[in-house]
């Protein structure tokens, strides 16, 4: 179970909540603390006065009235009785007891000797606070009798808990709503920058994003602005100048192969010949390499198994050993055109290598792996990476007869990577090459 959130508005929102309820519960604890000294005073001098002005009234009360007069001045909160003996009174000789009994004697104006104090429980401190008398007296008048009071107080800490708890449901809901909306307008900028990071990784024309947002998120895309036109001088200067290079390459051939003309048919002209088809080839394929490079094909959603099972179609139509049995539909964004181009370039390896191409398509939640398998020799795990740099061509079954210029698998890498993706090579356990490629789901729409 995940307890911190993924994203930074869930993070800010969290991290706001947790500030609230932590301030919410300071206050709490000090105004326990304060209500406890606060609630005590107010006890005591409303109980002082009470029962002092009780006693000036039973001074001029006969004896025979006096009950009657205890009964009448006894509200619903401080009730009065009168009695022979002060009573049994718990906590009577605690330090706390005997400090009140101290400033109540001070403010009635009486000997302290007169006073028994006891401190019932709903004036008790900390945790054993709860409704019920908060403090019994009992004064001992001029006759002799006893006057017993006993103040009673109704605890109002669960309604001030109720208010408390409501006022912090509140506040977190206006608090949420205000981060929320906040925190998101802070991060869009972010946001479109993981979106445009994410196109530009797939080889996307990507504009350049508006500089806006706090500072820091607003350096970030000044820098990704400037790495992203960096990047884009960087290829187009370098597929200029490989463009250059194998237009430059036409024009000697082109000599070379009329000069041949002119010598006699034996085998060293015959090699020569062969060997500047070759150039010519290659010269060829780097054009069509560099075109393709730059060619600005849009991304859209397309049903990659329908796609498959369509190239596969062709090539069964021209008589070639293509097997693929498409499933369910397998949604994906990506290139097309492109995606074929590579498709088409695979295959093309496995039939002339493995005479049988087998495609099986399978769909993840994150991901999509296709897998092209030949019947074929395989090639040696030191040549798995090196196959894909462009004009390799790999000698035995793989070799300059059968493997054409060597930039299938580069363009193939090219187009794979350009989504985002991963290819690989793997030898099967029972012979031949699978081809395995992981193309990633577009998070960003």
């Amino acid at each position: 179970m995940r307890l911190v959130p993924a994203s930074l508005s869930g993070r800010i929102v969290a991290l706001t909540l947790l500030a609230l309820v932590v301030s919410q519960l300071v206050s709490f604890f000090i105004f326990m603390h304060e209500r406890d000294r606060f609630l005590e005073r107010v006890v005591l001098s409303n109980m002082g006065e009470s029962v002092a002005s009780a006693m000036r009234t039973l001074d001029f009360v006969p004896p025979v009235h006096r009950a009657d007069a205890v009964k009448a001045l006894s509200t619903r909160d401080l009730r009065y009785r009168l009695a022979d003996s002060p009573g049994r009174l718990f906590e009577q000789h605690s330090p706390e007891a005997r400090g009140m009994a101290r400033d109540l004697a001070r403010g009635m104006e009486v000997d302290v000797a007169r006073l028994r104090v006891a401190i019932g429980p709903g004036l008790a401190h900390g945790p054993n606070r709860q409704a019920g008398d908060a403090l019994r007296l009992a004064v001992r008048l001029d006759e002799g009798q006893w006057l017993r009071a006993r103040q009673r107080l109704f605890d109002p800490t669960r309604r001030w808990a109720q208010s408390s708890l409501t006022t912090l449901l509140v506040s977190a809901l206006l608090m949420v709503v205000i981060v929320v909306v906040t925190s998101r307008r802070m991060t869009r900028p972010l946001r479109e920058l993981a979106r445009a990071a994410e196109r530009f990784g797939r080889g996307e024309d990507v504009d350049p994003l508006p500089e806006r947002g706090p500072e820091e998120i607003r350096r970030s895309i000044t820098a990704f602005n400037r790495m992203r036109e960096r990047l884009t001088r960087f290829m187009a200067e370098r597929t200029r100048m490989v463009a250059a290079i194998a237009h430059d390459l036409r024009t000697p051939i082109t000599a070379l192969r009329l000069r041949l003309e002119f010598l006699p048919d034996d085998d060293n002209t015959r090699s020569m010949a062969r060997t500047l088809e070759d150039m010519a080839g290659m010269s060829e394929a780097a054009l069509t390499f560099m075109r393709e490079e730059t060619a600005a094909e849009a991304t859209r959603n397309v049903d990659l198994s329908a796609l498959v099972d369509a190239l596969c179609e062709d090539y069964r139509a021209s008589g070639a050993a293509v097997v693929f049995e498409p499933e369910a539909r397998v949604a994906l964004v990506c290139r097309p055109v492109a995606i074929r181009r590579a498709l088409r370039n695979i295959i093309d390896n496995a039939l002339a290598y493995g005479e049988r191409a087998t495609l099986t398509l399978s769909d993840g939640a994150e991901s999509v792996v296709l897998e092209i398998a030949d019947t074929g020799p395989g090639i040696d795990d030191a040549d798995m990476q090196r196959v894909f740099d462009p004009f390799v061509r790999l000698e035995a079954s793989r070799s300059r007869e059968t493997g054409g210029t060597g930039l299938g698998l580069s363009i193939a890498r090219s187009v794979v990577q350009g989504h985002g993706g991963e290819i690989g090579l793997v030898n099967a356990e029972g012979g031949g090459l699978i081809v395995r490629i992981r193309l990633p789901r577009d998070r960003t729409r």
